[in-house]
């Protein structure tokens, strides 16, 4: 995930050049509003590990130095199928193995 916030004026600049740097990765751009200042949030997706990082936005986009971080998906599982579920929920419950297949 990567995370910058907004100089002052300059939210809809900062979005724009988020959509733009994706540059035909898979992933999101989401807005929030807050009071210490508004936010825009990249969210981009990889099926083969760590994704490439996002570029430096322009000097004056943002207020301060974007944030970015990993996460792992944990729910809804990443594994397909009709035993994904169930296998999730035994993993939770700690009997892995048990899943009626």
């Amino acid at each position: 995930m990567w995370e910058a916030t907004a100089a002052a004026g300059r939210l809809a600049q900062l979005r724009d050049w988020a959509i733009d740097a994706l540059d035909g990765r898979e992933g999101e751009v989401y807005l929030s509003h807050q009071r210490a200042g508004d936010l825009v949030v990249a969210i981009i997706r990889s099926a083969t590990g760590t994704p490439a990082p996002m570029p430096d936005p322009p000097p004056g986009l943002t207020a301060r130095t974007p944030a970015a971080w990993l996460f792992e998906q944990v729910h809804p599982a990443c594994a397909t199928g009709p035993d994904a579920a169930a296998d999730a929920s035994a993993a939770r419950r700690g009997d892995a193995g048990s899943s009626s297949r």
